[in-house]
């Protein structure tokens, strides 16, 4: 049956053939229960009917059979004699042996049902009787064109019968496939007039309670989650259009700012050093939407096994390590020496470089930011602690959203773009790890990853 035929049409054709099969296999079934039935009410005369002959024959001779032909006029008799030849029988036979010299052989050995006939076909029983003059053959048959007539024309009505119950009950069944997809069609066009651009909007959800009302509460949370997903990729490109804004419309000012007439040389020099700043922001800030990206897609990183940990640790203390002298917070490294994992370098050192400009950020004038590495189980555990005033009460659980600030009024120049720890999470995620954040007992934040060593 083709694919491409509807529903509703492959249910009834399936109906339909199903329904044909079963009545066929019904009709000859029951066709072949009444010949056997016919067959055991005629076998029960015929027996009858020749052992009382075949007892005649042997007791007062084969002539004294023809005074009990008429008895029974749809029972045939013939006399075989001991030469296997038609001595006497019916009118009604024209002459016709019934049964020739084999079967005449099988039946002075025992009686026997036969059904015989090159044309008019009868059914019969032989059976022997002993005479003086050798072994007689008792044939009683009668002809089969009444009930073979009879079979026919049942096994016609009920052809007939079963051919409009089968056309009514695919009627039946088209009717009834319809009525039970009309409410998946019912959802279709709903589906199909839902806007693309806002996915919001539900389906009705059927009262019945059955697969189809399933079906329409799993396209509503369907729908829900595309709906939240252009949500957020809308809010998250607004927010990247902003962040990227500012630098390039610091650097476009820096620029023109440059170009007028009269600058001095070391304006002219201050002027490129804002702008290799703010090239530097926008090019980490470029590369974070780039990892945030690459999370969306859940692409993990290639891991390079055995890679030293210390080394990574002590390469963002140097590169941080202006930024805390300026604001007088001291850097601490605590970690073995011997201490090695699967990793990608650049992206590990890109979550110490967003960790501890997170917690530089924070820490008070005369404090300490502690970076850390150790052996956990068979994980890797990084962390970076400060003495800062730590996360806001409900807050550590949105740290690593993206564009999630603590303090939603402060500058986005002061407070960070707010993707640092949303590629800490990132990274974490592409390392098959997860990211966590705390307030510390003493004080402080306390933000790390935790990374698989296998």
């Amino acid at each position: 049956m083709p694919l491409n035929l509807p529903v509703r049409t492959r249910l009834t054709a399936v109906y339909v053939l199903t329904a044909a099969v079963l009545t066929a296999i019904g009709i000859v079934l029951f066709a072949a229960t009444v010949d056997l039935g016919l067959d055991h009410r005629l076998d029960g005369q015929l027996r009858s009917r020749a052992v009382r002959l075949a007892r005649v024959v042997s007791r007062d001779g084969p002539a004294a059979v023809h005074a009990m032909t008429p008895a029974h006029a749809n029972l045939l008799i013939q006399l075989i004699d001991p030469s296997g030849k038609a001595a006497a029988g019916s009118p009604d036979l024209g002459g016709v042996t019934l049964l020739d010299a084999g079967q005449v052989k099988s039946a002075r050995r025992g009686g026997g049902y036969r059904t015989v006939g090159n044309g008019p076909d009868y059914r019969l029983y032989a059976t022997p009787a002993e005479t003086a003059a050798g072994i007689w053959t008792v044939v009683v048959a009668t002809p089969l064109d009444l009930q073979n007539d009879l079979t026919r024309r049942v096994t016609w009505w009920l052809s007939g019968a079963a051919a409009v119950t089968v056309l009514a009950g695919g009627w039946g069944a088209w009717l009834l496939a319809g009525a039970a997809l009309r409410p998946v069609e019912q959802l279709r066009r709903e589906v199909s007039g839902i806007s693309e651009t806002d996915p919001s909007t539900p389906v009705r959800v059927p009262g019945t309670g059955d697969e189809v009302a399933a079906l329409a509460e799993t396209m509503n949370a369907l729908l829900a989650r595309i709906s939240a997903g252009l949500a957020r990729q809308r809010q998250f490109v607004a927010d990247a259009s902003h962040e990227v804004r500012t630098p390039l419309t610091n650097l476009r000012t820096t620029l023109e700012l440059a170009g007028a007439p009269g600058r001095t040389l070391p304006e002219l020099r201050e002027a490129v050093r804002h702008s290799e700043q703010e090239t530097i922001r926008l090019g980490r800030l470029v590369d974070d939407l780039l990892v945030l990206a690459a999370d969306d897609d859940q692409v993990p990183v290639d891991r390079m096994p055995g890679q030293p940990v210390l080394p990574l640790l002590h390469a963002a203390v140097t590169a941080a390590r202006p930024v805390a002298a300026g604001k007088k917070v001291g850097l601490r490294v605590v970690a073995d020496g011997s201490l090695a994992a699967p990793l990608h370098p650049g992206r590990i050192r890109q979550v110490l470089d967003n960790l501890v400009a997170n917690a530089l950020r924070h820490a008070p004038p005369g404090s300490e930011v502690v970076l850390s590495a150790t052996a956990d189980g068979d994980g890797l555990l990084i962390e970076v602690a400060d003495e800062g005033p730590g996360f806001a009460d409900g807050f550590a659980e949105h740290a690593f959203e993206r564009f999630r600030r603590a303090d939603t009024a402060r500058s986005r120049t002061g407070g960070g773009s707010g993707l640092g720890l949303a590629v800490v999470r990132a990274v974490a995620r592409a390392h098959g790890g997860e990211a966590a954040a705390a307030n510390r007992p003493s004080g402080g934040a306390l933000v790390g990853i935790r990374i698989p060593l296998g």
